[in-house]
């Protein structure tokens, strides 16, 4: 790794600190749940929220630049969004409306710095083919705040092209199928609702982990 990438993890990482401190703070309170929510998760045990936004940043420094602030605006806040739907098994509204226009600003402002046009164009289709794909599956098992949460992730994972559209899909089942797995173990029966959110942010970082 050269200094100058270095350099972008320990930034993304040192930034993902402050903001994982910020969030950890918010969650501590509860504020996000709602009175008819079945809280599953200790707040105190919120501080979680801080790994997870320093590893976000730092993945997101290894990304080439036009996707490093979208990256890192979507693995942090992820990790918010992670631990809020395995607490309450729901993505607020509250949070997607204002962490989905976050990451699509990050996403276009240095694309039309850089008039990297190609990058907002595989973006589009990232967006398109995620929002069908879990609109879809809406049908079938998952909440309308998962198809919004497909479609804030094809901003990030479009960019990348197929292979990162599929290497995404591919570890989100890969997660979802551990998390299944974990649910059993600990004497879940097999109607127990699993949340999503956690393994389709997972799926993300391990695509933009994975070289294309």
């Amino acid at each position: 790794m050269d200094t100058t990438r270095l350099t972008a993890v320990l930034v993304g990482a040192a930034v993902g600190l402050l903001a994982g401190v910020v969030l950890w703070r918010w969650l501590r309170t509860g504020a996000y749940r709602y009175a008819t929510d079945e809280p599953r998760s200790r707040l105190e045990r919120s501080w979680a929220v801080v790994p997870l936004a320093v590893a976000g940043g730092a993945v997101a420094g290894l990304e080439p630049w036009s996707l490093t602030a979208a990256a890192g605006v979507y693995l942090v806040g992820g990790a918010a969004l992670v631990w809020i739907d395995l607490d309450t098994h729901r993505i607020p509204d509250a949070v997607t409306r204002v962490w989905g226009p976050l990451v699509a600003l990050a996403l276009v402002v240095p694309a039309v710095v850089t008039r990297d046009w190609a990058v907002l164009g595989r973006a589009a289709v990232g967006v398109l083919a995620l929002g069908l794909l879990f609109a879809v599956l809406a049908f079938f098992s998952m909440g309308v705040g998962d198809v919004k949460l497909a479609l804030v992730t094809g901003l990030v994972v479009g960019p990348l092209g197929v292979t990162g559209v599929v290497t995404t899909l591919v570890a989100t089942c890969l997660v979802a199928a551990l998390m299944a797995v974990a649910l059993l173990l600990r004497g879940a029966g097999r109607e127990a609702h699993l949340a999503y959110g956690p393994a389709l942010v997972a799926g993300v970082a391990v695509a933009l982990l994975v070289p294309a």
